[in-house]
C-alpha cells in the first residue's frame, strides 16, 4: 500500500500527457478533449483516499472517520471505504482486498462515459468486442514474426498514438468482404485515416489467424494493398480458448476494429464492417491535418 499513491499518480500522468501533447499541437479540441482528464480520474483519486484511508485506520487501529469528498456528486458513492472494527483484522482484510484487490493492481479502473470513450451503436445486438469502451485494453501474447513472439502492448507504441486493433480471424470468406471495406477506407483520402494524419496519428496493427507464409499470400493480393502497405500484422497463435480473438470474444465471420488510446485504455470498438462509424468518433475530439502524401511507406512493420 505504500506505493499506492505512486500508482495513480504515473496512472495520472498516463492519462494526462497525450491529452497535453495533442491539444498543444493543435492536433486534438481541447474543449472536448481537456475535460476528460477530470471525468475519468476524479473517481479514482476519490477512490484512492478511501482505499488508502481505510487501510491506514487498520494499521493504526483507528477509528476515526475517513475522508469523504463530493458529496453532492456523482461520485458521492464511491466505493473502497471498509469501516474498520479493532480486533476483528482478518474479517476486515478479507472485506478490503476482497472489494479493491484489483483496483489496486490498476486493473480495476474503468473510466466514465465522454467523448473519448464511446460506445458506438452497431447494427447488431451483440457488441464486437466484450471489453467495455473505457477500461484498459487486455493485451494477449501473439507472434510477431516466425521467430518473435511478444504482447499486444509491445506492437502498441507510441506516446500520441493511437492505435487501430484490427481482428481480421483467418482473412477469407465474410471477414474477407469487410476487411476490404477497411483497407479502402485506409486507401481514401476523405477516411478518418487521412483526415487526422495517416500513420503520424494512427496505428493499425491486423490481428490474423493465419501463419506469416499464409497471411503473406492474402496480403499480397490487390484489395487488401492498403493493409500491406499501413499496418502491422501479428500472428494470433496461440490455442483456441487462449487466443487474442477470443480475449477480447471477436466474431470471427464479423471481425473488429477496437480503437485503443495511447494510454492503453480502450477509447470504443466496432464491428469490422462498420469503419464509417469511426469518422464521427474522430471528428469529435481531433482535429483535421493537411493531407499527407497518398503513398506514404510504412518503416519497419510486417518485418521489414
Amino acid at each position: 500500500m505504500g506505493a499506492f499513491g505512486l500508482n495513480a499518480s504515473m496512472m495520472d500522468s498516463a492519462n494526462l500527457a497525450w491529452k497535453i501533447g495533442l491539444c498543444a499541437r493543435n492536433l486534438a479540441k481541447l474543449p472536448i478533449l481537456g475535460p476528460t482528464y477530470d471525468q475519468e480520474r476524479r473517481y479514482h483519486a476519490n477512490r484512492i483516499i478511501r482505499v488508502s484511508g481505510s487501510y491506514l485506520r487498520f494499521v493504526c487501529n483507528s477509528e476515526i472517520p475517513i475522508a469523504s469528498f463530493d458529496q453532492n456528486s456523482e461520485f458521492s458513492e464511491t466505493p473502497g471505504a471498509v469501516e474498520y472494527t479493532p480486533g476483528r483484522d482478518l474479517e476486515f482484510l478479507g472485506a478490503f482486498f476482497g472489494l479493491n484487490g484489483q483496483f489496486i493492481l490498476g486493473l480495476d479502473a474503468p473510466y466514465h462515459s465522454n467523448a473519448v470513450n464511446s460506445t458506438l451503436k452497431a447494427n447488431s445486438k451483440k457488441s464486437p468486442v466484450a471489453p467495455l469502451s473505457g477500461v484498459r485494453a487486455p493485451n494477449p501474447r501473439l507472434c510477431f514474426s516466425p521467430t518473435s513472439t511478444g504482447y499486444l502492448y509491445d506492437a502498441l507504441t507510441g506516446a500520441d498514438i493511437i492505435h487501430l486493433v484490427i481482428f481480421a480471424s483467418d482473412l477469407q470468406g465474410p471477414v474477407r468482404r469487410v476487411l476490404t471495406e477497411f483497407s479502402n477506407a485506409l486507401a481514401s483520402p476523405v477516411s478518418f485515416f487521412w483526415t487526422y494524419g495517416a500513420r503520424s496519428r494512427f496505428n493499425p496493427v491486423v490481428v490474423t489467424k493465419l501463419s506469416p507464409s499464409e497471411a503473406a499470400l492474402h496480403l499480397d493480393m490487390e484489395d487488401l494493398a492498403a493493409i500491406k502497405q499501413y499496418c502491422k500484422i501479428l500472428y494470433d497463435d496461440r490455442a483456441p480458448d487462449e487466443d487474442a480473438h477470443t480475449c477480447y470474444e471477436v466474431d470471427h465471420a464479423k471481425g473488429a476494429i477496437v480503437v485503443v488510446r495511447p494510454d492503453l485504455w480502450i477509447g470504443t470498438n466496432v464491428f469490422l464492417g462498420d469503419v464509417d462509424r469511426l469518422n464521427g468518433y474522430f471528428e469529435e475530439w481531433l482535429v483535421p491535418v493537411p493531407q499527407q502524401n497518398g503513398t506514404e511507406n510504412v518503416n519497419g512493420v510486417n518485418g521489414a
